[in-house]
C-alpha cells in the first residue's frame, strides 16, 4: 500500500517548499555551459553574497550541506594541525569524525545538549592553546533547538588568530548574520531550512584567510577532487568555468529562494523567523511542555526541541500527528531520540502564522487522544496572542 503523502510538513528540514519556487525548479534544463545559465549562476552567486550579507568570496558546491561541512575540513585541516572543536549538540560532536579523518587533533569544548557554549570559556581554552589553528562551531544546533554565540566566537578566535569553520546550515536566514562581522572564515549554509529551499547544494562563505590556509596545506593542498573547495576557486571565480556539472535545476531553486528573501529584505526575512519561533514557544508552555534548551535566550529560531512529557511516547505521538492528521513534525536526533520532539518553523511556508496555528493545533489534538492532560486551544491561543503585532503584506 501506497503511503499517503503529509498535508503539512512541519519537520525540521527539508522543509516544504513554496508553489512558486516549485515553478522556478521546472524550467528547462539547460546546458551548463549555455551563456544563458553562466549568466544565471554569477546572479546566484551575487544574490547569495546579498544574502549572506558579505563581501566574501561564496561557493555553491553541488551536494548537500554535509558535502560542504567536509570539504571546509578536507581543505584546511592538515595532518597534526589542532582544532577546537565546540560540542553543544549531536552535529558539533559529529564533527569531530571529519577532524579525525584529515589528521586533526581535536581539543574538545563541551556544554550539554539543551546548553550553549560560554565564550569566555573559548576565550581560556584559546589562551591554554596557543597552538590551535581552527576552530569549528555549529551556529543552529537543528537536534536540539539550540544556537550559539558565533558572533562573540568567532570575534574571540579572530584575536588569537584561529580560523573559524562554521555549521550555520539551520542559521542562515534565522538570524541576521555576517561572516565578516561575526568571525566566520569558513560558513556553511543549506537552501532547505531558513531559506525554505530544496536539498542538494552546500552555500558556503569563504574568508581571503582561509583561502590562504587552503592554499598552503600540506604536504598539498587539496585539488582533483569533489571536496576541493580550491577547485571551485580556479574554476569558477576566476575562469568562469565548472569543475564537474552542476545541479541546474538545484540552481533555479536556489536562485528562487534567494530572490525571495531579498524581496522580503533580510531584516523582515530575519524577524518572521524569531517572530513565529517565540510565538511557538509560548503556545508550547502554555500547553505545560517543557522547552529542551535550558534557557529561552538560546533556543533557535529554526525549530522548537520540546522535552518529551512524562507519561507520553515521542513516537507514538509523532505517529498520531503524521497518520491522523497529516502533520509531519520531527523526533529527537542521534542520541537525544526519545527525550524530545521538534516542531519546525523554517522558510516562508512554515514561518507563517497559520502553518503554526495548524501544527500546534494538531499537537493538541495528538496529545489528547494519548489522554495527557491538555487543554484545547491553550497552545493556539497562546500563540496567537504572541502574534499581535504581524502583517502580512510587511513580512512576505
Amino acid at each position: 500500500m501506497t503511503i499517503q503523502m503529509p498535508r503539512l510538513n512541519m519537520a525540521a528540514g527539508p522543509v516544504q517548499v513554496m508553489p512558486r519556487t516549485l515553478r522556478d525548479q521546472a524550467r528547462p534544463i539547460l546546458y551548463h555551459y549555455d551563456p544563458a545559465f553562466i549568466d544565471l549562476f554569477a546572479r546566484v552567486s551575487d544574490q547569495l553574497q546579498q544574502v549572506f550579507r558579505t563581501r566574501y568570496d561564496v561557493v555553491i558546491m553541488q551536494g548537500e550541506a554535509i558535502l560542504g561541512l567536509e570539504a571546509a575540513a578536507a581543505s584546511l585541516i592538515s595532518p597534526g594541525d589542532k582544532v577546537l572543536n565546540l560540542v553543544s549538540g549531536v552535529f558539533g560532536k559529529w564533527f569531530e569524525d571529519f577532524i579525525r579523518k584529515y589528521g586533526g587533533e581535536t581539543v574538545e569544548l563541551a556544554v550539554p545538549y539543551n546548553e550553549a557554549i560560554d565564550p569566555e570559556d573559548v576565550r581560556k581554552t584559546l589562551a591554554a592553546n596557543p597552538d590551535i589553528r581552527f576552530l569549528s562551531v555549529v551556529h543552529s544546533e537543528t537536534p536540539s533547538g539550540t544556537h550559539n554565540p558565533v558572533r562573540e566566537i568567532g570575534r574571540i578566535a579572530r584575536e588569537f588568530g584561529v580560523i573559524t569553520l562554521v555549521d550555520t546550515v539551520s542559521g542562515l536566514g534565522g538570524e541576521l548574520l555576517s561572516p565578516e562581522a561575526w568571525g566566520m572564515d569558513v560558513a556553511v549554509a543549506g537552501p532547505q531550512k531558513c531559506l525554505g529551499g530544496t536539498p542538494g547544494l552546500s552555500l558556503m562563505a569563504i574568508s581571503p584567510e582561509a583561502w590562504q590556509v587552503m592554499e598552503a596545506k600540506r604536504p598539498a593542498p587539496l585539488r582533483g577532487s569533489f571536496l576541493s573547495i580550491l577547485d571551485w576557486k580556479t574554476a569558477w571565480l576566476e575562469e568562469r568555468r565548472f569543475p564537474y556539472t552542476p545541479s541546474v535545476s538545484e540552481i533555479y531553486a536556489l536562485e528562487s529562494v534567494l530572490a525571495q528573501a531579498l524581496e522580503t529584505g533580510m531584516e523582515r526575512f530575519v524577524d518572521r523567523h524569531q517572530t513565529i519561533a517565540a510565538a511557538c514557544r509560548a503556545g508550547v508552555k502554555a500547553l505545560g511542555l517543557e522547552l529542551w534548551a535550558a534557557r529561552e535566550e538560546i533556543a533557535a529560531s529554526c525549530a522548537t526541541a520540546i522535552r518529551t512529557p512524562p507519561g507520553v511516547d515521542d513516537e507514538a505521538l509523532r505517529g498520531i500527528m503524521r497518520r491522523r492528521y497529516g502533520v509531519m513534525i520531527s523526533p529527537g536526533y542521534g542520541e537525544l531520540k526519545g527525550q524530545l520532539f521538534r516542531l519546525g518553523h523554517m522558510g516562508p511556508a512554515q514561518a507563517h502564522p497559520t502553518a503554526l496555528a495548524a501544527q500546534l493545533a494538531i499537537l493538541e489534538r495528538a496529545l489528547a487522544d494519548l489522554d495527557y492532560p491538555v487543554q484545547l486551544g491553550a497552545g493556539v491561543g497562546a500563540a496567537m496572542a504572541a502574534l499581535a503585532d504581524w502583517d502580512d503584506e510587511a513580512t512576505a
